[in-house]
């Protein structure tokens, strides 16, 4: 079951030469969840805006990060079990 959750985290990522961010943990509630794999991920054109949206898993749950480049911000938009 997919629970909605639209939250700011912290969020440790690469962004590499090509312009590809690779997240590799995130801080939800103070908790610190490891990345161990990008299962997904797509671009959502807000107005001018370009989000960067991502699927991850840390191997027990799905999480969708959003990254808000406008703004410098992520959003932990959802979290399901695996």
């Amino acid at each position: 079951m997919i629970t909605e959750v639209d939250e700011t985290v912290r969020v440790g990522a690469v962004f590499d030469k090509s312009q590809t961010i690779f997240p590799r943990w995130f801080v939800w509630h103070g908790r610190k969840y490891l990345i161990r794999r990008v299962t997904f991920s797509w671009k959502v054109k807000e107005g001018i805006n370009l989000n960067y949206h991502f699927s991850v898993t840390d191997g027990v749950n799905l999480f969708e990060l959003c990254y808000k480049p406008q703004a410098l911000a992520w959003k932990l938009m959802s979290v399901s079990p695996m």
